[in-house]
């Protein structure tokens, strides 16, 4: 006769056993899972540029900025707080990355925000070699310096005669949208106790080549270069730049910190001008300082360069040019 109560005690073994067996084959299937998966994490590009030091922002951020090639390419050196920096400065533009670690490489004592603002303007190349003609359907934004070039036939299709009453010397153009922001800036400064007044503003190719040449065939090239742009390279041509002066102060000698400076320092913005050449920017702009040339780019734009430190060249690659 069967023991059923033996029976039942056996089953009750196997199962229990069987459990036992289940778990351990659980534990060491979950066990052997997670050593896979830390072995597999360790081949990441993410656990090695944690080993090297880089936070999970930064790592975030490369994520967000490279390409898997160039995010591997990072785990096979040392960290580089450099290269860092570069990709969290504000006006980092991607396709200027190599030149940004080439010139670095070049200029070790410079700051990332130093090496992103110099190339980013073109200003890592030779001025007057590297030719870039300039976008014209940039209307009043349209760039012009030692890179950005007019042709010789470019003349702008709303000049304006100013009147007398607003410069002294010979006739002047300016751009209709410049001659309207310019009155009403003239109006707000008379009524402040301040009389503008414009001593240079639109120019022809052919009358820059007759400026530039003057200086270069008494001073030589390299003088020229520090003191006027070459045909072609002036921001006068474009109708958008005036030489501003006061009836007090009317000379590049004394204009700088006198009252009518120091007001177009504080309003000119809110017409639409910037001082285009602003003290220890040269080396982005290609001028020295020039606190007498006044550039209309419009109010938005003003405003924008007024609180921030940075050049219209700078504005121009960033928000322009790399649009």
């Amino acid at each position: 006769m069967i023991n059923l109560k033996k029976t039942k005690l056996k089953l009750k073994k196997s199962i229990w056993i069987g459990l036992i067996i289940v778990i351990f084959i659980c534990i060491a299937l979950f066990a052997g899972l997670n050593i896979y998966q830390n072995i597999k994490y360790k081949q990441t590009n993410e656990y090695k540029l944690l080993q090297l030091g880089y936070t999970n922002e930064e790592i975030q951020l490369f994520t967000e900025l490279l390409t898997e090639e160039e995010i591997t390419s990072l785990t096979e050196a040392n960290k580089d707080d450099f290269f860092v920096a570069v990709l969290q400065d504000q006006y980092f533009i991607k396709a200027n990355l190599d030149r940004y670690m080439t010139y670095h490489d070049q200029n070790e004592n410079r700051s990332a925000r130093e090496v992103v603002s110099i190339t980013n303007t073109n200003s890592d190349y030779p001025r007057y070699d590297y030719n870039i003609e300039t976008d014209t359907s940039k209307d009043y934004l349209l760039l012009v310096n030692k890179y950005y070039y007019l042709n010789e036939d470019y003349v702008p299709s709303d000049l304006v005669n100013i009147s007398n009453q607003y410069y002294y010397g010979e006739n002047h153009q300016i751009r209709r949208i410049v001659y309207d922001a310019f009155i009403d800036m003239w109006n707000e400064a008379y009524n402040a106790g301040i009389y503008l007044i414009i001593n240079s503003s639109y120019r022809t190719y052919q009358e820059q080549q007759s400026v530039y040449d003057s200086y270069k065939n008494t001073y030589g090239t390299t003088y020229a270069d520090s003191i006027a742009a070459r045909p072609g390279y002036s921001e006068h041509q474009t109708g958008l730049s005036i030489d501003i002066f006061s009836t007090e102060y009317t000379t590049t000698s004394n204009f700088k910190g006198s009252p009518a400076h120091e007001w177009l320092v504080n309003n000119a913005y809110k017409y639409g001008f910037i001082q285009r050449y602003e003290e220890n920017t040269e080396e982005v702009t290609g001028f020295a300082e020039e606190a007498w040339h006044w550039r209309y780019v419009g109010i938005e734009v003003a405003t924008y360069l007024h609180e921030h430190d940075i050049t219209f060249d700078e504005y121009y690659a960033y928000f322009i040019a790399n649009e």
